[in-house]
């Protein structure tokens, strides 16, 4: 079943689990800040990880 990403309105498979570290760490910020997890595709998790990695390094110590 196929899930449109709620940033970039592309489809994606909400069942494909975080392939690297950048979508690893935006699913934890999506979980934890945001309260949208399982509502963002590969991509925008990947991109907001890795600007949370970049600029919120207090989250991931």
């Amino acid at each position: 079943m196929k899930k449109v990403c709620t940033v970039c309105h592309k489809e994606y498979d909400p069942e494909q689990r975080p392939a690297t570290p950048a979508e690893e760490a935006g699913a934890f910020m999506s979980s934890e800040l945001w309260d949208d997890a399982g509502e963002l595709c590969p991509a925008c998790l990947a991109n907001r990880g890795t600007l949370g990695m970049m600029y919120c390094q207090e989250l991931f110590r």
